[in-house]
């Protein structure tokens, strides 16, 4: 072949660039054979657990409130002069993502970082007042979505399945 005939010769024909994209869209839109992943009870948890957290961040959305921050609240909120070690191991956080987490809540004026008196090196955390007060305005929320959730299950007892779902995380 000359370099005069490549040359008039197009780079990309412009048919297959559409026979593929028609392709790919017909792929995309075949279902998923999803190989009886509804029935692993890990995955089933795995997406109760996404779209719990979905609907979470949409309630606390107008607050400037991730369902993580809550967690820390609320764990202040019952144990006050908890640090920040402990928290993390309560919700089964990396300490750096503790401190992340307690330096923007504490920034936003929820929190207050005190000098521990058990433990010098220590930072004692406790609720501001604002702290208290959201709270109070997150824990509402959160009881209705439980409400919600636990008539979504259809259960009549939803301290059974409470009992279940820690039964999961206990060591045996």
């Amino acid at each position: 072949m000359t370099s005069e005939s490549s040359a008039s010769l197009p780079l990309f024909p412009a048919k297959k660039p559409r026979r593929r994209a028609a392709a790919v869209e017909r792929e995309l839109s075949r279902p998923i054979d999803m190989g009886g992943l509804g029935h692993v009870i890990g995955y089933a948890i795995r997406r109760a657990q996404v779209a719990i957290f979905k609907e979470a961040e949409e309630m606390m959305a107008d607050l400037d409130i991730t369902p993580v921050q809550f967690s820390v609240i609320r764990l202040v909120h019952r144990n006050p002069g908890i640090n920040q070690i402990s928290l993390a191991g309560a919700l089964g956080a990396e300490g750096p993502r503790m401190v992340l987490i307690i330096d923007e809540l504490e920034r936003r004026g929820v929190v207050a970082r005190l000098a521990s008196t058990v433990d010098r090196r220590a930072r004692a955390i406790f609720l501001t007042p604002e702290g208290r007060l959201l709270h109070t305005q997150l824990s509402k929320r959160v009881a209705g979505q439980n409400r919600r959730l636990a008539k979504k299950l259809r259960g009549d007892d939803p301290a059974m399945l409470m009992r279940m779902l820690r039964n999961l995380v206990s060591p045996d």
